[in-house]
């Protein structure tokens, strides 16, 4: 893959499963999402390069839940009641404030993943809604996840 268009918290997502133990994603039959996909080619390639997006991405694109570039699945109610799409646009305009990034530039993985380590505590400032222990588990798996790929480079 040459280039990449990625929402934050999905790239954030991808180095938290692979922290937890994920080294080779599978599809996702039921969804048809390309989470797999990316997140392989993320795994393998850390100098791929992404662009940033807080709208469908590469990964939402072919999903059965993606409609017009909205994402209609549904959350949890003890997240409140909210469309999942606004959720994740707002998880992501977090991300993007916090870490101060720009949707103009395009950074590789390996550099993206080096920017969210050093500030990886702003994971509690971002999911907001979440359960403290979801959260801190985010948190410690992330963590895992990332010292693993950028040692790994």
């Amino acid at each position: 893959m040459e280039k990449i268009t990625i929402k934050p918290h999905h790239f954030m997502d991808i180095i938290k499963l692979y922290g937890s133990g994920i080294d080779v994603f599978v599809p996702d039959e039921k969804m048809q999402h390309d989470f797999y996909k990316i997140a392989n080619e993320i795994i393998k390639n850390p100098q791929v390069k992404l662009s940033l997006t807080i709208d469908a991405d590469d990964i939402c694109q072919p999903c059965v839940q993606c409609i017009n570039g909205i994402c209609d699945d549904e959350l949890p109610k003890t997240l409140g009641n909210i469309k999942k799409d606004d959720y994740n646009k707002r998880l992501d305009q977090r991300l993007i404030d916090y870490l101060h990034l720009n949707l103009k530039e395009q950074y590789t993985a390996l550099s993206l993943c080096r920017i969210m380590y050093e500030k990886k505590d702003i994971i509690f400032k971002v999911w907001l809604e979440e359960d403290d222990k979801i959260t801190q588990r985010r948190f410690e798996l992330f963590q895992l996840g990332a010292k693993k790929y950028l040692k790994e480079q």
